[in-house]
This record gives structure tokens, C-alpha cells and sequence, in this order.
């Protein structure tokens, strides 16, 4: 077993225990102001932060099982990979500049919070930088990364429409209104496109360094 398979091994664990954890916090606020256990399931859900740890646990999963199935070889290959890396950028960048002044969890919803903002981006970034092959992403790949987001947004809106339920400040239409929501989507529509752009530079630049070290080598 070498360290690649130690690392994910642990990222493993982490990821998925951080996200059980916080399902079973929601569940317990929901229970405690006398909603149903299922609302905790539907607000955990309702969460980007929640949906990109979730894209992070399976990838780091799909390298463990190393099995020929579909969804294995979807899940690690590096196009693939390079969008769940914007994702989760984006879910530490946004946390760090925004959302971390909104609100003190304590004890168990810190831990919860320190995995999923912080320790989890940070695993997933290093690995991606370190194991996933690089030299296949092209820029049209920073557009297409932004389907998921584009498509999170719309069902929070949609949902938030029904259930009066915004699971982040900035697009609270009750709160803003719809043209304020709409601004700051673009806002972050374009703080994905900048993430997955310097994505796409940073694969080719070390592409470019890994073809330059052989050409010297073959030289030498």
C-alpha cells in the first residue's frame, strides 16, 4: 500500500464522516424545532457545500474500488475530476470570504464545518495536483464545469419559490429581490469561470514542465 493509496484511504474516511455528521446535525435541528427528520434530509441536500463534498468522497472512493464500472471510470477520469476540484475551490473560497462571518457553530457543527470548508478542499486540491494525470483539459472545459452550479442555482431558486427555503444569503430572494439574486449569481457564475480557467492553465503548465524534464532527460 504507498502513500497514494494511504492519502485517498483517509480522505475516504474524512469525507464521508464529515458529511454523515452534518446530516445527522440537521436531522437533530430539525427534530428539536419539531419539523420531521426528513426536512434535515431535504436541507442537506440543499446545500452546494454539501453537494461538492459529496462529488469529493465519491472520487476519492471511485480510486479505491479500482473497479471497471461506468461510474468508476466517470468519476477519475481527469475532466472529470478537474470539475469537482472547481466545485470545491469555490465552496472553500466562498465560505472563507462570506459565509464564515455569518454565523459561530460550536462544538460538534465546528468540526463538521472545519471538515467540509476546509480540510476536505484542501485534501481534494492536493490530490488532484499531485496524482491526476495532466496535460487532457482544455479551456471549453471551464465552460462546461459551469452546468452544475448553473443547474444548483436553478433548483434553488425553484425550490426556494415553494418552500420559502434559500440555503444562502446572497440569492435570498425574499430578502434581495430577483434582479439583486440575479447579480450575484453572475458574480459567482464568474468566480467559477476564473477558478476553472486557472484550473485548465495550471494542468497545462505542469504538463508542459513534465514534457520539458523528458526532453532533457533523453538529451542527457
Amino acid at each position: 500500500m504507498n502513500f497514494r493509496h494511504l492519502y485517498r484511504a483517509f480522505s475516504v474516511v474524512s469525507g464521508w464522516f464529515a458529511l454523515m455528521l452534518q446530516l445527522c446535525l440537521l436531522v437533530q435541528t430539525a427534530i428539536e424545532s419539531g419539523a420531521s427528520p426528513i426536512t434535515g434530509v431535504m436541507k442537506f441536500f440543499d446545500y452546494f457545500t454539501i453537494l461538492s463534498n459529496i462529488l469529493v468522497a465519491s472520487v476519492f472512493t471511485a480510486h479505491l474500488v479500482r473497479s471497471g464500472h461506468p461510474l468508476v471510470r466517470c468519476l477519475t477520469q481527469p475532466k472529470v475530476k478537474g470539475g469537482v476540484a472547481v466545485y470545491i475551490s469555490i465552496t472553500a473560497i466562498v465560505y472563507i470570504l462570506i459565509l464564515d462571518q455569518l454565523w459561530d457553530p460550536q462544538g460538534l457543527a465546528l468540526l463538521a464545518n472545519v471538515l467540509l470548508h476546509y480540510v476536505m478542499p484542501i485534501l481534494y486540491m492536493l490530490d488532484w495536483l499531485l496524482f491526476t494525470p495532466k496535460g487532457q483539459l482544455t479551456w471549453k472545459d471551464a465552460l462546461r464545469w459551469l452546468l452544475f452550479p448553473l443547474g444548483f442555482a436553478v433548483w434553488a431558486l425553484f425550490w426556494g419559490a415553494i418552500f420559502g427555503f434559500y440555503p444562502y444569503p446572497f440569492i435570498d430572494v425574499g430578502q434581495l429581490g430577483y434582479s439583486t439574486v440575479f447579480r450575484n449569481a453572475c458574480f459567482v457564475a464568474l468566480g467559477f469561470l476564473v477558478v476553472g480557467l486557472v484550473y485548465v492553465a495550471i494542468d497545462y503548465w505542469l504538463r508542459q514542465r513534465q514534457v520539458d524534464r523528458q526532453q532533457s532527460s533523453l538529451v542527457e
